[in-house]
């Protein structure tokens, strides 16, 4: 059985699964290194069961650091990931990560268009 909620990240980021969709909110403010890349993977494959999932990523004012991107774009625990930020900056740092990644990554500054998005990824691999 899956946990409902996961910390992860010495309490940065907050990881659910809600209608099979896999939610992770960092805190704003936060500052995301490798280290804590490595370990919201962790908790990732804890709370999916190790099944790869579709994943809404809310991350509004967080940096990370260049060896965090590159962690993230190497997971495989994810299907499909929709970013959703609030700011320009949001936006690049969403883009400098899906340069990396092996799976569909799109910026959404709208949850109910992301989500959207990440259903039709979903039906669209069965």
């Amino acid at each position: 059985m899956m946990p409902g909620r996961i910390d992860a990240a010495d309490g940065k980021n907050a990881l659910s699964v809600n209608a099979g969709i896999l939610e992770s909110v960092w805190r704003p403010g936060s500052f995301v290194d490798a280290d804590d890349a490595r370990d919201a993977m962790l908790a990732v494959e804890r709370i999916s069961g190790g099944s790869p999932m579709p994943m809404l990523s809310e991350m509004t004012d967080v940096v990370f650091s260049a060896a965090a991107r590159y962690q993230f774009a190497q997971s495989a625990g994810v299907v499909a990931i929709a970013v959703l930020g609030s700011s320009t900056v949001d936006r690049v740092i969403a883009s400098a990560t899906s340069r990396e990644t092996k799976y569909p990554h799109e910026f959404f500054t709208s949850r109910t268009a992301a989500i959207t998005w990440l259903k039709e990824v979903i039906r669209s691999r069965d």
